[in-house]
């Protein structure tokens, strides 16, 4: 349904098909001017794939049976010291593996996304694209998302010394003590990043680890597990009122979070075309936005 009205099956189509080739000039056009700073990440969605099965509809035609398949689509988004941020690819893929992380960050490099030209490669550390991103942009640096790494904390806690008279014994007293323990640690450790120095924050890295280092053990040692990557953002030469835009994945989680709208209200995409096209269309009315944004 757009503006009201029911399209039908031949109406989509056509809208397919005049955007399409619009999409894919889009997609392997070399960028004028390539972003410095890239974000990267992916997003699972639900596409219908079709079978050897038919089955005959209500008029006695035959229709191919779908099956619902999960994929991911991996997507870039750009960012400019001066200007807007914008999606400036993405991919369908099976998964998130090095392979498919690799031929992703190959296609950025043919549209001139190199290391000559990134300053900043921004992701969530998810252990496939970890290890792609030396391929190909050797000595680019990557700068681990702030907001996961601080998150998972969370699966971390064995709540040491949790456990007094007043609470052993009552379950939901228990639990209140455990939820209350989770939200100060993930606090303290949103504190770390609050200096604006690495010699501030890393002072403030001290104060946690003495902190939770006895009764969270688990947890402080995978926080500090290549806490050098959570500061890569401090040795590149961005404005300082936006550098909070380059310690995290979150403009581009936003994206996703607005595409996950989407998908809810149609269900299911029912070819990776047509997931594609919409991910086009709706990057392209983000960009607009931010580039009204910019100019205002």
């Amino acid at each position: 349904m757009t503006l009201g009205e029911v399209l039908s099956l031949s109406a989509c189509n056509r809208i397919v098909s005049t955007v399409a080739p619009h999409m894919e000039a889009y997609k392997h056009h070399p960028l004028e001017s390539p972003p410095p700073m890239v974000l990267v990440d992916g997003m699972w969605v639900k596409i219908a794939s079709p079978t050897e099965e038919s089955r005959e509809d209500s008029q006695g035609r035959r229709r191919s049976v779908k099956r619902k398949q999960k994929r991911v689509v991996l997507s870039a988004l750009g960012g400019w010291p001066d200007g807007p941020w914008e999606i400036v690819h993405w991919q369908v893929a099976e998964g998130e593996t090095a392979d498919t992380w690799k031929t992703f960050l190959g296609e950025l490099y043919l549209r001139g996304i190199t290391e000559t030209t990134t300053d900043l490669v921004v992701s969530d550390g998810s252990q496939g694209l970890e290890s792609a991103l030396d391929y190909p942009r050797y000595g680019v640096a990557h700068q681990r998302c702030l907001f996961h790494k601080s998150k998972q904390l969370g699966d971390h806690l064995v709540f040491g010394e949790l456990a007094g008279p007043a609470v052993e014994g009552e379950a939901h007293a228990t639990r209140t003590a455990k939820r209350r323990r989770k939200k100060t640690i993930l606090v303290d450790a949103s504190k770390v990043y609050e200096g604006t120095s690495e010699a501030a924050i890393r002072e403030q890295a001290d104060v946690f680890r003495e902190t939770w280092q006895e009764r969270e053990p688990q947890a402080v040692a995978n926080f500090f597990l290549d806490f050098d990557k959570t500061l890569a953002y401090l040795a590149v030469d961005f404005p300082q009122p936006l550098a909070s835009l380059i310690r995290t994945t979150n403009l581009l989680e936003r994206f996703h979070k607005e595409m996950r709208r989407k998908q809810r209200d149609i269900g299911m995409f029912q070819s990776e075309q047509g997931c594609e096209m919409l991910w086009y269309l709706v990057s392209m009315r983000e960009t607009a936005k931010q580039r009204a944004a910019v100019q205002a």
